[in-house]
């Protein structure tokens, strides 16, 4: 999952430094960073199927098992946030690309 991260921050890192972004460049950034938006999903259902054991073996209340869960498992939230914030830049970088097309 850290190679993955990994990746996913230096693909953002280099869409974020601002350099003039060819159209083709700006695929192949999209391209990579939604191929590790995948494998990041991938890790986000093994996190969410450990979460939902630790949740649903617990024998108090529903609520009390949430919070077990939570704190058992915290990289399920780490992973959802990681993903809300790279489905932004993916969007950005749609937005970008569909500007060029038009101004093209």
């Amino acid at each position: 999952m850290k190679k993955v991260l990994g990746t996913i921050a230096l693909i953002i890192n280099d869409y974020e430094i601002g350099a003039y972004h060819t159209p083709i460049s700006l695929r192949k950034l999209l391209r990579d960073l939604v191929s590790n938006y995948y494998y990041l999903t991938k890790y986000n259902i093994e996190y969410f199927q450990k979460y939902n054991a630790v949740q649903y073996k617990h024998k108090g209340s529903v609520s009390s098992g949430k919070i077990l869960a939570e704190e058992q498992v915290p990289e399920l939230r780490i992973i959802r946030k990681i993903m809300e914030a790279t489905d932004h830049v993916i969007w950005s970088i749609r937005s970008e690309l569909s500007i060029l097309k038009k101004e093209s």
